[in-house]
């Protein structure tokens, strides 16, 4: 007899959990690695970080409440013009807001269904301003991956519920 033991997830739904899927990894480790969600930015959010959103338009944004830092942009890509994808996003953190431009090594849209979405960053090709606005490299590589890894392919989606693989070469 297997003892069944409820589990939680960290949104508190626990529908999904019961369901019987095991965590990825332990809660700590998620706790630590995870902690942007992609989220619609309030009305209040906007104004409070100037951001150039409609009120009420519904846009998107990767957040880490906690550590008061968001990103948001997306995959640049135009087929008409023969356009190499590029991912362009702003990385708010510590008060400071940078302009990142990222090279796309590879991106797969998941169709057919069968084919999982993924998205390979080559390297960061630009970031402004260029001191960082004295933040620490490996502080804004290391937050910029985290972001980057919960944005998944277009920050709406939860990139593990859907299966999106999100990989670095930098």
């Amino acid at each position: 007899m297997q003892l069944l033991i409820p589990r939680k997830p960290r949104d508190g739904n626990s529908a999904i959990a019961d369901r019987g899927f095991p965590p990825l990894c332990s809660i700590a480790f998620e706790e630590i690695q995870m902690a942007f969600v992609n989220e619609v930015v309030s009305d209040e959010d906007i104004v409070k970080y100037n951001l150039p959103f409609k009120l009420g338009a519904g846009r998107y944004w990767t957040r880490d409440k906690e550590r008061d830092c968001y990103l948001w942009g997306g995959i640049v890509e135009s087929f008409a013009r023969e356009y190499v994808p590029e991912g362009r996003f702003w990385l708010y953190l510590h008060g400071t807001c940078l302009d990142v431009s990222l090279n796309v090594a590879s991106l797969v849209r998941g169709r057919p269904p069968e084919i999982l979405p993924q998205v390979i960053w080559m390297e960061v090709s630009h970031i402004q301003p260029l001191n960082l606005g004295g933040l620490d490299l490996n502080e804004c590589q290391s937050v910029l991956k985290e972001a980057l890894l919960a944005f998944g392919l277009d920050g709406e989606g939860d990139t593990l519920i859907h299966g999106s693989i999100v990989k670095f070469h930098f």
